[in-house]
């Protein structure tokens, strides 16, 4: 019964709830650098031939589908990306991709004499 308990308090406290329904709401991760983005989307049981990519001047679209489950992300970008230089990877359910900046868009360090 103590363990019972203290797993529910643990589900409905503030902090672990929070977290708990933002990981079910965004399961992915973007992230940014220097060099440009990368996305990580949890895609289990989805392998390389069943998600599709596409990118046109405003939009990423990942779909993936197999016999049992399907999904549709949508990621707003813009033109600072290089489109032709995106590259994608799945493994152990978990799609990442990168996507570069265009060199004149990334940052440069200035020499000062």
């Amino acid at each position: 019964m103590i363990l019972t308990t203290n797993l529910l308090d643990n589900f409905f406290d503030d902090t672990f709830a929070i977290r708990r329904m933002n990981e079910m709401k965004n399961p992915n991760e973007v992230t940014h650098d220097d060099d440009g983005a990368t996305i990580k989307l949890k895609v289990p049981g989805f392998n390389k031939k069943s998600i599709d990519i596409s990118v046109d001047s405003e939009h990423l679209i990942i779909d993936g589908k197999t016999d049992d489950d399907s999904f549709t992300k949508r990621y707003s970008v813009d033109n600072k990306f290089d489109f032709d230089s995106i590259d994608a990877k799945v493994s152990d359910g978990l799609l990442t991709l990168s996507l570069p900046y265009k060199a004149e868009v990334k940052p440069r360090k200035i020499k000062v004499n």
